[in-house]
């Protein structure tokens, strides 16, 4: 049976394929911004501007709020969630980022502060567990590792994707931060873009996101495509001979 959890308003909504049918696993005081499903615990969890992050239990017992496992008070409003088996990251208004284990939530395992300059737009975690990447609304990325060592802090991370205002979706290679692949320009705004698990498919959302205020536009569109190997392997090092 698969959750697909979609938002609505301040509501936390689960939707089941094999039945066809969904119920409101609860709410939040504000929008809810983001939602995760955690395959390692079995947990819903759930963002919102009302500066919470909430667990739930999608196999619990119906009624309000009867779902709900606990509330986790965070310092400003969750903008973007990323889970990577236990590991948590929460990224919210004023550039904060917390990392938790879910095995463990009463308090964040790393308080953070983003290293971008401007607002965060979207956290996502490397598919390794080594670490996540951060995007900001400058149009820029970090990339950001869980181990705080020195030699932690010296590893490098592979290919990722990214997708802009201007349209356009471009794959990169993290270790050599050079671009891989663009693919041609999408109708309007990139508002969000993921890989399938196994990393054959990339969804892409074409959504105008008023950056330019209001005006004619395009219609939303979302867009499903294979990915080539060719577009997001990176590419292997040339050394020279000495002579």
């Amino acid at each position: 049976f698969i959750n697909l959890n979609i938002l609505c308003c301040s509501y936390s909504f689960r939707y089941v394929f094999s039945t066809g049918k969904g119920a409101i696993l609860g709410k939040h005081d504000a929008p809810v911004r983001c939602v995760e499903y955690s395959y390692a615990s079995g947990q819903v969890i759930s963002g919102s501007w009302d500066k919470t992050l909430k667990c739930w239990d999608p196999r619990g017992a119906s009624g309000k709020e009867r779902t709900l496992i606990d509330t986790y008070t965070q310092p400003e409003r969750v903008y973007s969630v990323s889970l990577v088996g236990n590991k948590l990251v929460v990224a919210t208004a004023g550039r904060h980022v917390n990392v938790y284990d879910l095995r463990n939530m009463s308090k964040p395992e790393q308080r953070r502060e983003s290293s971008l300059k401007y607002q965060t737009r979207c956290v996502r975690c490397y598919p390794n567990g080594t670490g996540f990447a951060l995007s900001s609304v400058e149009g820029r990325v970090a990339m950001e590792f869980f181990d705080l060592s020195e030699v932690g802090q010296a590893k490098n991370y592979g290919t990722f994707a990214t997708g802009g205002c201007d349209g356009y979706v471009n794959v990169w290679d993290g270790n050599n931060k050079k671009r891989l692949y663009q693919y041609s320009k999408y109708p309007t705004s990139i508002a969000a873009l993921s890989f399938s698990r196994d990393g054959r498919l990339l969804a892409v959302a074409s959504s105008y996101t008023y950056e330019e205020g209001n005006k004619l536009h395009e219609p939303d569109a979302i867009f499903v495509r294979n990915v080539n190997e060719l577009e997001v392997k990176p590419k292997p090092k040339v050394y020279s001979t000495p002579a």
